[in-house]
């Protein structure tokens, strides 16, 4: 806390005036210090007014300058020179010296006690440290009410903003970072823990450089969620800062440490409501609220849908890795299958490593939606999940990276093509075999080939004019007219589902 000098001078009760030249950058008054000690230098800090009568100095010029010069040189921020007792006005070779090495000098009436000051200055101080006082309560709040609603990243985020400092926290596996942009102090704090010790030191690391200050105070109770936090400030970090960092540490702490009884409640809470999403009795009511804090920033969430033989382990797995990022589980499992909401901005590659090494484990994950949309995202992660493979690089496939057509996974739709298979494919097949002819063969690659006979007819190796005259004879046969795309389409469609092409 700090006062400036040309509010003390608007203080028309003390009667202070200048004497000499204003300085262009005045320093703020940290401290009032009244003393008569021709050398007080020995008990000053910086930022002092201090405040004398001169009853132990003389007249001598040289003497004068020698008093200024050591005041300058520990910081003094103000010289209040009280006339009236030793010195009937401020000596002109103390003023000259303190314009040339731009030291403030104060003139104090004889009637005005070094007191009233002290007090003046003094009272400022504590008023701003009130309203720091009360500031931080608000802010402690609103940091508290992050918590309850957001964990972690919440914390981080409105500890950064409240403060404007970037903050972070770095776990075992987990970090959250605000500003997002400032990924170079994440790397910085991670750095410097493992210098001091690694992730489980409990001791704090300070970091002071012109311009910008940097404190790492650690969280956790036990080694499965130690961590830290950090702030970095572009000037030294204020006690009230400092205060709510601590404050930050103690939430972020209680967060980690949360009893596992609490979570698995709250884990039931969000199963109960995300399975209200799939329920159609409810579908005119808006979403539960306690489904908000799944979504990323951007308010979207994803659904991710696996199958495991060890369906439980699996989501115990996955409910530790979110509780050590600070984040909550939302799942609703249906025997050995489990669909889980994860935010709009968790990709595919974060959420494949999220998984564990399990391996009848697979999984499909839909793109992002918003809330509302759940039972659209969960259809989309069951058709993806239909794609998903046996060989760990393709256990997990994302609905918007498929490598067919996710259409075809829709039990439905293959029923439908099935049927149209039935009445067409199977029919040519049958000719085939009665008449040792390839009509079958020829509408395949014809369809593959888009409709070009050039292509089609060099892939099975015969000439344009006969693989024209076996297209008009399948036309005839099933009674269709190929040159409508949508009947290439549906065709080709029914040929992949009968040939088991798109399992």
């Amino acid at each position: 806390m700090t006062v400036q000098i040309s509010w003390l001078l608007s203080q028309k009760q003390l009667s202070l005036s200048r004497r000499g030249v204003r300085t262009a950058h005045p320093a703020p008054i940290t401290f009032v210090h009244a003393t008569e000690l021709t050398d007080p230098s020995p008990w000053l800090s910086g930022g002092e007014l201090v405040l004398t009568t001169g009853l132990g100095l003389s007249d001598d010029a040289d003497e004068l300058r020698s008093y200024i010069d050591r005041l300058h040189g520990v910081g003094v921020s103000c010289l209040g020179f009280g006339i009236g007792l030793s010195h009937s006005v401020v000596p002109d070779a103390l003023v000259q010296r303190a314009n040339a090495v731009g030291l403030e000098v104060l003139e104090v009436p004889f009637e005005i006690p070094f007191a009233a000051i002290v007090r003046t200055v003094m009272n400022k101080i504590a008023e701003q440290e009130y309203e720091e006082v009360l500031q931080a309560a608000k802010v402690q709040n609103r940091i508290t009410r992050a918590a309850l609603h957001g964990g972690v990243d919440a914390i981080v985020k409105e500890l950064a903003t409240a403060t404007a400092t970037t903050i972070t926290y770095v776990g075992r596996r987990t970090h959250a970072l605000h500003p997002r942009s400032e990924q170079a102090f994440l790397d910085e704090v991670r750095q410097l823990v493992v210098a001091r010790g690694g992730s489980g030191t409990a001791a704090s690391i300070s970091v002071s450089e012109p311009g910008r200050s940097v404190t790492v105070q650690s969280v956790g109770l036990s080694a499965a969620s130690s961590g830290h936090v950090a702030m970095m400030s572009t000037g030294p970090i204020s006690s009230v800062n400092r205060i709510l960092l601590g404050h930050a540490v103690s939430l972020v702490t209680l967060e980690l440490e949360q009893p596992a009884r609490l979570r698995v409640e709250r884990s039931t809470l969000h199963a109960l409501a995300l399975a209200s999403m799939f329920d159609s009795r409810f579908d005119q009511l808006p979403a539960p609220t306690v489904l908000n804090d799944a979504a990323g920033a951007d308010g979207l969430v994803r659904a991710l849908v696996l199958r495991s033989a060890a369906i439980q382990d699996t989501i115990r797995h996955l409910d530790g890795l979110l509780f050590r990022a600070g984040r909550g589980l939302y799942a609703h499992v249906d025997g050995d299958e489990a669909t889980i909401l994860l935010r709009g901005d968790d990709d595919a590659s974060w959420v494949d490593a999220q998984l564990p090494d399990e391996p009848t484990l697979r999984a499909g994950l839909s793109t992002p939606h918003s809330l509302l949309d759940i039972r659209k995202a969960a259809t989309q992660a069951r058709m993806a999940f239909g794609m998903a493979g046996s060989q760990r690089t393709d256990r997990l496939v994302e609905f918007g990276n498929a490598r067919a057509s996710v259409v075809l996974q829709s039990a439905p739709a293959r029923e439908a093509f099935l049927t149209l298979a039935s009445s067409t494919i199977d029919v040519l097949a049958d000719h085939d075999r009665e008449h040792g002819v390839e009509l079958l063969a020829s509408l395949r690659s014809y369809l593959v080939a888009h409709g070009h006979w050039e292509g089609a007819a060099a892939q099975l190796g015969v000439h344009r004019h006969t693989l024209r005259g076996r297209i008009a004879r399948v036309q005839d046969i099933l009674d269709v007219d190929l040159t409508d795309a949508r009947v290439r389409a549906e065709l080709l469609l029914a040929i992949l589902v009968s040939d088991g092409r798109c399992p």
